[in-house]
């Protein structure tokens, strides 16, 4: 392998991060908008929508360093439509969780893989960071899902 190849493969991995994490901020922002019952979830996306944003620029921002155009078109991220998937209409704020804890998980799984598999340790370290961030957020997510969940139950046996 080459090392014009080998370049590419993390540039390919910062590019699918960059193109994950945009899609991620799309997704949140809808969801946000047809949350039907969960006023907490849409202020908990609505703060996490513009940390995605955030880690998409430091992404773009280290393509740049690397002399590489950074591809946040339309026509790049509905390469992945199928994976972006959200049903039309309303969503609970259960669905909707379901929905992002998925999709989050998915996220941080593809961000390790990339980060081990990357020579560069400036995108080793951001494509960490990006994981260890959204690791953070799904689980401050899920733990507010279930306290909501625990206050729901105690509201309706008071009944």
């Amino acid at each position: 392998m080459n090392a014009l190849h080998e370049r590419r493969l993390d540039e390919n991995a910062l590019q699918h991060e960059l193109r994950d994490l945009i899609c991620l901020a799309v997704v949140g922002d809808h969801v946000r908008w047809v949350l039907t019952d969960d006023d907490e979830l849409a202020d908990w996306l609505a703060e996490a929508v513009q940390e995605w944003r955030g880690w998409a620029e430091r992404l773009a921002a280290q393509l740049v360093t690397s002399h590489i155009a950074p591809d946040g078109r339309v026509r790049a991220l509905a390469k992945d439509i199928r994976l972006n998937w959200v049903p039309d209409g309303w969503l609970s704020g259960e669905a909707a969780r379901t929905l992002l804890a998925g999709r989050l998980t998915w996220v941080v799984e593809w961000a390790r893989y990339r980060r081990s598999q990357t020579d560069s340790a400036e995108d080793a370290e951001l494509l960490d960071s990006v994981a260890t961030a959204l690791e953070a957020q799904l689980r401050t997510m899920m733990k507010d899902a279930n306290a909501a969940g625990m206050l729901e139950r105690e509201r309706h046996h008071r009944r």
